[in-house]
Formats: structure tokens, C-alpha cells, sequence
């Protein structure tokens, strides 16, 4: 093997080591977040959950748009940039001093101006609130009822100043990222999940409940917030508050600074770009208003199960990947680029496409197991379990859309993607717009499946045309045999209805006949994969499985 050739295979390794870093904070996450949804569902009434979900809609979308879109990716490739390179006309000495200086001048400088930015329209958004929901709650459904509106008033004046946690923990997270420690940015959310889970039990015996569960978000955020500090500080890039600064001896208002130019310059369409994707669930919050009570809960939920896999594997590699492939485009090798690139579909392909199957099949059973009780009648969950195979089949489609996107923000493109979610959102609003009259509450999950695949289409095309081939022949082929294992899943996956008939429905039963279902299916699926030596088989269980053999033979040794 070349010199080249091993390089490339020690950074696609190193981001597979990354990414599933990245999964296990990421994953413990997710399933707190599932316990929270679990008692919000269980233990407030229909109008109360849907009051609480769109008031926590609007700074949640910021947790996207921030931290999971526009922030990142424009302020991390020129951050490792700036870390990678040192200036020129610098002693090699002297070189790393002056851009550790130039480093943190960056990161102060878009802390000031994050703060300043949320601090106003945290502000703002408390202060016509009202005005805001009207717009989006116009539909007679909601209206319908007595008192939400105004309770969904209430909620989101309180929940609003999660903005600007958020906004500074996606910040944090970003320099982290950008130095490689991804552990600790992955756990984080644990602490916001805990302080809404303490809430949820504790709230139903006051006075004022749903008020108790919205000033646990503010809680949560400072806590999620707060944890990261440590590290920042660790690393030496604890932001510093200020709008002028010394450079070359001369003071300097930040805006006149190289690198704050060039990651707004990026941060301006990408942000363009990342809220009108993220706009796509303000109009479903919209379509959701004409539509019977309930509707922004079973949306609510589905999506929550979607983006269970979604995190785990999308999120944690497109995290993993933009590091790697930022400093693959500033050295210039767009090869190594590309085969990074394929190597991520791939592996998200191998997870996405089983996590589809499993959704599809076992949707009412997923549903019944996490949510059905006290005020979450069997309705609701037949309701929810609809729309998770709607989202089933979008699965595959917007974990491709998170690993596409950041080809072109790892090498400054943001106006395309910009461009994309444009069209993506007009298409989403005529699909809903279809959809909802001649279908329903199925109908609206669907326009967003619809929406991803015009998204994910488009970002193809373009990267394949201008920065180079993905090897789409190879990555069908795999997604092909991928299916074929997949079908094998299916079959174990329906193993729980007849458990259920046979030991009854009593809630024990049903979460171990799930449990079982999903562990059979899941093991014919990886020794289907096994059997066929597929890659990405060895690159995931496989060198998770010689990690605990290597862990337990050296625990005996001790």
C-alpha cells in the first residue's frame, strides 16, 4: 500500500473511531430523550402536550439551525484552517503563537456577536409572541379549543430564552469538534434530558405543571450549556466578550477581522440555507393547526423516533466527517475527499436502510411500548404509528441529505445548498399543501419525505458535477445487498405478534416480545451481512466487538 493510500485509510478509520464516539454520547442522549417523551405523553393530556410541543418548536429549531447546520460548518473549517497552517513570514516558532492568538481572536469575536444576536431576538420573541403564533396556529383545529392558544403563549415566553443556551452550547461544541474531542459534546444533551425527565415527575402533583415543565428547559440548557465550559477552558479557548482587539499592536473593531469576514461570509447563506430546511416544520406546525387535535403531538412523536437512528448514525458521522474533510480540501486532494465521502454513505446506508425496515414493521408496537397509558389513549398511538412508516421510507433519504451537505460546507460552498433548501421548502409547502387535504395527518409526514428527496437529488447531482464522483454504481450495488440482509430482518421483526398472542398484551409482554423482535431481526441482519463479508460489517459490529475482547482480555490479565 502507498503512503498516500494509507493516509487515506488512517483518516476514513479515524473518522469511523469518531463517529462512534460521537454515537455512544449521542445514543445515550437519545434514549433519555425517549424517557421524557414517554412521561410528557403519558402524564399530560392532549391539549397540554400539543401546547408544550409547539411552544418548544420555535428554540429548538435554533438547536438545528445551529447546532447541528450553519454555525458548525462554517466556523469549523476555518478555525482548522487557522490551527492547520501557520501564518507566513512567521519563524516556525513563532508561527504557532501568532495563530493560536489569531485562533482566539476568532473565537471571541463570534462569541460576541452570537450573545449579542440571541440576547436581542430572545428579547424580540418574548415580546410579540403572540403576534408570532397567530400566524402559525391559524388553523381551525387548534383554535377550537378553549385555552391552548393562550397556554401556548404562556409556554413559549417562558421557553424562549433557550435560544441563547442553545446557541452558545452548539458554539461550544463546534470549537470542541473542531479540536477533536467529540465525547463530551456528544453527552452534553444527557443533562438536558435529565432536567426535563426530574420535571415531568414531579410536575404532575403541582399546582401549575406545564409551567414546571418549560422552566426545565431553561435548566436544561444551562446545564447542557455549562458542562462543556470545563473543556473549553482546558483547551485554552474560553471566549472572551469583547468588540475590539489588538492585532499587529493595533486595536481593531471585530468586524474588521480576516477570519470573522470569511465565517460570515459562509455563516450567511448556510444560515439562509439551514433555516428555510428547518422552516419545513414551522409549516408543518402551520398545516398541523387545520388538522384535529392531537396532530403536532403525533408528528411530535414519530419524528422523535425517527430521529433516533437519525442522530445516531447521520448526525454522529456528518459531526465526525466535517473535520476530515475540511482538512482534505486544504491540502487540495479531492480523492481522498470523495472516498471519504462514499465510505460515509456507505456506512450510513448499512445502519439507515435495517433501522427503516425495523421502523415500518414494528411502528404500533414501538409506539404501544414507549407511550401508550394514562393520557395517551390507543388512538394516539395508532395515530403515531401511521406517520413513523410515512417517515420510514424518508429515513435512508435524509441521512443522506446530513452526510451530502457537508461535502460542500467542508469546502466553503455554502450558496448551494442555500439554493437547495429553497427549493426543497417551496416543494414541501405544494406537497403539504396536496397532501394534508387529500390525506390527512399522513399526508403532511409524507410532503416531508417528498421535500428530502428533491433536497437529497439536487445535493447529488451538483457534487458528482463539481467536486467529484461518489461512485454511485458501487453504493447501489451495496445498498442492493444491504436490502437482501434486510430481509432478513423483516422476518425476525415478526416474531412479536405471535409472542403477543400467545403470552398476552400485558405491558411486560409487549416490551419483551419488541425487545426480542428487534434482537432477532437485527442478529439475522449482521450475520447476513457476516455471511456476505460486507465492509461496512467489519468497519461497525466487528471492530466494536474486538474493542470489548481486547477490554475483557485485559481485565483478566490484571
Amino acid at each position: 500500500m502507498s503512503e498516500q493510500a494509507a493516509s487515506h485509510a488512517a483518516e476514513r478509520r479515524a473518522v469511523a473511531a469518531a463517529a462512534f464516539v460521537f454515537a455512544i454520547g449521542t445514543f445515550a442522549s437519545r434514549i433519555l430523550g425517549l424517557i421524557r417523551d414517554m412521561m410528557t405523553a403519558k402524564y399530560f393530556p392532549v391539549e397540554v402536550r400539543d401546547a408544550f410541543i409547539v411552544a418548544f418548536r420555535l428554540p429548538n429549531l435554533f438547536r438545528r439551525l445551529l447546532g447541528e447546520g450553519a454555525l458548525s460548518v462554517s466556523f469549523i473549517p476555518v478555525f482548522v484552517e487557522l490551527l492547520s497552517r501557520p501564518q507566513s513570514g512567521a519563524t516556525v516558532a513563532g508561527a504557532s503563537e501568532q495563530t493560536t492568538a489569531a485562533a482566539k481572536r476568532l473565537v471571541g469575536s463570534i462569541f460576541t456577536i452570537l450573545l449579542t444576536v440571541t440576547t436581542v431576538l430572545t428579547a424580540l420573541g418574548v415580546v410579540f409572541m403572540e403576534d408570532i403564533l397567530r400566524l402559525l396556529l391559524s388553523g381551525e383545529g387548534y383554535a377550537s379549543v378553549p385555552g391552548k392558544f393562550e397556554l401556548t403563549v404562556k409556554l413559549s415566553r417562558i421557553m424562549f430564552g433557550f435560544l441563547m443556551l442553545i446557541t452558545l452550547y452548539a458554539y461550544f461544541m463546534a470549537i470542541l469538534n473542531s479540536l477533536r474531542k467529540f465525547a463530551l459534546t456528544a453527552l452534553a444533551p444527557c443533562f438536558f434530558n435529565l432536567a426535563l425527565i426530574a420535571a415531568a415527575f414531579i410536575s404532575p402533583n403541582l399546582a401549575a405543571p406545564e409551567e414546571v415543565l418549560a422552566w426545565s428547559v431553561i435548566v436544561g440548557g444551562v446545564l447542557q450549556m455549562g458542562v462543556l465550559l470545563p473543556s473549553i477552558i482546558k483547551a485554552g479557548y474560553l471566549p472572551r466578550f469583547t468588540y475590539v482587539w489588538k492585532v499587529d499592536g493595533v486595536w481593531q473593531p471585530l468586524w474588521k477581522i480576516k477570519e470573522v469576514g470569511r465565517v460570515f461570509k459562509a455563516i450567511l447563506p448556510s444560515l439562509f440555507g439551514m433555516s428555510i430546511l428547518q422552516l419545513t416544520a414551522v409549516v408543518n406546525v402551520h398545516f398541523a393547526s387545520h388538522l384535529p387535535q392531537g396532530a403536532h403531538s403525533y408528528l411530535y412523536l414519530a419524528d422523535r423516533i425517527l430521529e433516533l437512528p437519525l442522530a445516531l448514525f447521520a448526525v454522529s458521522v456528518g459531526s465526525a466527517i466535517l473535520p476530515t474533510l475540511s482538512a482534505q480540501w486544504a491540502r487540495g486532494d479531492r480523492d481522498a475527499m470523495s472516498a471519504t465521502l462514499s465510505h460515509a454513505m456507505r456506512l450510513i446506508a448499512f445502519v439507515a436502510l435495517p433501522s427503516a425496515i425495523g421502523m415500518f414493521i414494528l411502528s404500533q408496537p414501538i409506539t404501544e411500548v414507549l407511550f401508550l397509558g394514562r393520557e395517551f389513549k390507543f388512538q394516539d398511538a395508532l395515530a403515531t404509528a401511521e406517520v413513523i412508516q410515512v417517515y420510514a421510507f424518508g429515513l435512508l433519504i435524509s441521512a443522506g441529505v446530513r452526510i451530502m451537505v457537508q461535502g460542500f460546507y467542508s469546502v466553503g460552498n455554502t450558496w448551494y445548498p442555500a439554493l437547495v433548501g429553497a427549493i426543497s421548502l417551496v416543494s414541501h409547502i405544494v406537497f403539504a399543501w396536496a397532501g394534508t387535504r387529500a390525506f390527512g395527518l399522513k399526508g403532511l409526514a409524507g410532503a416531508t419525505v417528498a421535500s428530502s428527496l428533491v433536497n437529497l437529488i439536487m445535493l447529488s447531482v451538483a457534487y458528482s458535477r463539481w467536486l467529484g464522483t461518489l461512485h454511485w454504481a458501487q453504493l447501489g450495488a451495496r445498498i442492493v445487498r444491504f436490502a437482501l440482509c434486510g430481509i432478513l430482518l423483516g422476518l425476525g421483526c415478526l416474531v412479536y405478534e405471535p409472542i403477543v398472542t400467545h403470552f398476552g398484551s400485558r405491558f411486560v409482554t409487549r416490551s419483551l416480545a419488541l425487545f426480542l423482535s428487534i434482537a432477532l431481526g437485527g442478529g439475522l441482519y449482521m450475520a447476513a451481512a457476516a455471511a456476505m463479508g460486507l465492509e461496512e460489517y467489519r468497519e461497525t459490529t466487528a471492530r466494536v466487538l474486538e474493542k470489548f475482547a481486547r477490554k475483557l482480555r485485559s481485565v483478566r490479565r490484571a
